[in-house]
């Protein structure tokens, strides 16, 4: 699937593939920080909450206080009274916190509180109720608040701070602090009261003394909550501390006070306004700590909140600028690549089309660089090439051209020569039967002399008869005249026709020298045989010449034909010489015969191969044309054109 797509394609999906890398952390970043965001908002929104309940158990406490002293005949009525208007204020304003933390176990708390506080708050302005009921009714309402505040902080997440400082400070101020005021609260109304009514037995002052250990226990968590706090974040210390110690300082003070005016003196002797006055200080101080606290808690969890906008904005704009940054370098990068490709496309495309001038920069010595320095180095390759090959193409077409045209030459020659040779062989036909013919005249001329030789043989022996056969001797000559000039008229045609060969042979030329050589020996025996019969002629001539004078000579005959007889022998040798000389001729002209023959039957092969050479070359010079146009179609640059191969001239000299 990926083999289908473009580079484009590729690239966005890579950028697609990037953006989910980035958007996957980025969102899980954002829903930490949005959760992060929503815990501090909930705490933000948590701590005014629990603030308003604190100061009705400030409230509630400062009630059961001046209840108590004014159940047991103090003057506290007129404040009393003043602090009652102030708790059902403040629990007019708890209504909307107990709705806004829409939690069960909150409303039930909240309707048995308010239930308790009105119950006891009518019984107390109309002095229905004594003083210990009135206390523990109050003291039941403060731990009903207490625990309000406690599930108000867990579910506005004050509780689970995810940071130490801010955690151990909530754990200080909202949980230690207030059960240390509830203690404070507790000691200050006992108190009051026993010194209001100046004494206090062993219990009373056991139960002080119990409440005064579990102050100093609260105190001691809360400052260890305190500390932790400031030791993870100086802050804490630079702007609470003092306040701190102040408060701390006041509950020892209180502490040791308490020991000393109600827990040990046999006498209760102290004034209940100062106790009370001191012990509310106190509690005062601390409550100026908690708010001081919350305070800095707000400005913590405003700061964090900011803190946590501003790290989200943040990121989201280096996010974007990331991206930006990315997709740009991307659309870069992809230039980068696909620019240097469309131009290898566009250069391919070109010597696709035939275009082999490529002159581009390659660029840098990146991939793609060297794909470009590759392409065109093969361009130049291919234009050095194609060059080269229409350079032998245009020779080649020109070599074919010109063998084109020393075939069709060669073709007609070799017709022409076709034609000679037929009218050699029938020339050869000829001669082949005029020298059969002068065979025969040999062979019979041969046996006219064999038997001229058997009658000169016996003219010896009836030499003694010559004289009365002299007539017959007479017809005899005239006869062997008769003979000689048929031999005569057989050398002379014999000369002739061996004139003819030696003509024919020298129009043969180089294949008839052979032939030549055999007609000048048949002239030259021809040449002899007439000699030979002029001489024989001349012999009978004179030999009828002096057969008148045979009689006279008669005693010389023996001598004569002796001659004669030699004479006759010479003459049947020669004929046998021209018998021989004729067979052998005839032998040879036969094989001239035959040899034009076979000359004319390959001559007519090689016209037939001509004339398929011929053609052959006509096609090959339409190929050679056709490549010399697809070639053509290539554009090389200036002087890339080099023709190589055979010239025109040297194939037409080798056709020639």
């Amino acid at each position: 699937m990926l083999a289908r797509l473009t580079l484009p394609q590729k690239f966005l999906l890579l950028g697609a593939i990037a953006v989910l890398m980035i958007a996957i952390p980025t969102w899980l970043y954002l829903r930490t920080a949005n959760e992060a965001m929503t815990t501090y908002e909930a705490e933000q929104r948590g701590l005014p909450a629990v603030v308003r309940v604190l100061q009705a158990v400030k409230l509630t406490q400062q009630h059961r206080g001046l209840s108590a002293i004014a159940l047991n005949g103090g003057g506290t009525e007129g404040r009393r009274a003043e602090r009652q208007k102030d708790v059902d204020a403040m629990f007019g304003e708890l209504d909307a916190v107990v709705t806004a933390a829409d939690n069960a176990d909150v409303a039930a708390l909240w309707r048995d509180a308010r239930r308790d506080w009105e119950t006891v708050r009518d019984a107390v302005a109309a002095r229905r109720i004594n003083a210990a009921d009135s206390f523990a009714t109050h003291t039941a309402v403060i731990g009903r608040l207490l625990r309000i505040g406690e599930l108000v902080g867990d579910i506005y997440g004050l509780s689970l701070d995810p940071h130490v400082d801010s955690y151990q400070l909530i754990q200080a101020m909202y949980y230690q602090m207030p059960a240390l005021t509830e203690e404070l609260g507790k000691l200050r109304a006992r108190g009051a009261v026993l010194l209001t009514r100046k004494e206090g037995s062993q219990d009373d002052r056991f139960i002080v003394a119990q409440l005064l250990a579990r102050a100093e226990d609260r105190l001691g968590q809360m400052r260890n909550a305190f500390d932790k706090s400031a030791h993870a974040n100086p802050r804490v210390a630079s702007e609470l501390g003092p306040l701190m110690q102040a408060a701390s300082s006041a509950t020892l003070a209180l502490a040791q006070r308490t020991q000393s005016d109600i827990v040990r003196p046999a006498a209760l002797t102290a004034s209940a306004d100062e106790y009370f006055a001191a012990t509310t200080q106190t509690i005062e101080s601390l409550y100026a700590a908690n708010d001081a606290a919350s305070r800095l808690l707000g400005k913590q969890l405003g700061e964090r909140v900011d803190a946590f906008e501003r790290d989200r904005i943040l990121m989201l704009l280096a996010q974007l600028a990331l991206v930006a940054g990315a997709a740009w370098t991307g659309v870069l990068v992809a230039r980068s690549i696909t620019r240097p490709l469309n131009q290898t496309v566009d250069v391919a495309q070109r010597v696709a089309g035939g275009n082999l001038v490529n002159d581009f920069d390659v660029g840098p010595p990146t991939e793609v660089g060297q794909l470009l320095r590759a392409l065109r180095d093969m361009s130049e390759s291919l234009g050095r090439i194609v060059g080269e090959v229409r350079g032998s193409v245009d020779t080649i077409n020109a070599a074919t051209h010109d063998i084109a045209s020393g075939n069709a030459d060669l073709s007609a020659r070799i017709e022409s020569q076709a034609s000679s040779l037929e009218e050699t062989a029938s020339s050869m036909e000829q001669l082949t039967a005029t020298v059969r013919q002068n065979v025969e005249h040999a062979q019979r001329a041969n046996t006219l002399v064999q038997e001229a030789t058997a009658a000169a043989g016996s003219g010896s022996e009836v030499v003694q008869r010559v004289v009365a056969t002299m007539g017959e001797i007479d017809a005899s000559s005239r006869r062997i005249v008769d003979i000689i000039s048929v031999i005569d008229a057989i050398a002379f045609q014999t000369n002739i026709l061996a004139l003819n060969a030696a003509v024919e042979a020298a129009r043969a030329g180089e294949q008839g020298r052979g032939f030549a050589v055999v007609a000048s020996e048949v002239r030259t025996l021809a040449q002899r045989s007439a000699t030979a019969a002029r001489e024989i002629k001349e012999l009978i001539d004179h030999s009828v010449t002096k057969v008148g004078q045979g009689n006279a000579l008669a005693g010389g005959a023996g001598t004569a034909m002796a001659q004669i007889l030699d004479s006759v022998r010479r003459v049947a040798g020669l004929m046998q010489d021209i018998a021989l000389a004729s067979s052998e001729q005839s032998a040879g002209i036969e094989q001239v015969n035959q040899a034009i023959t076979q000359m004319d039957d390959v001559t007519q092969h090689n016209a037939a191969l001509v004339e398929q050479t011929a053609a052959a070359s006509a096609s090959l010079e339409q190929q050679a044309e056709a490549l010399a146009r697809a070639v053509g179609i290539f554009t090389v640059a200036p002087g890339g054109q080099k023709p190589v191969g055979t010239t025109g001239t040297g194939v037409r000299a080798i056709a020639s």
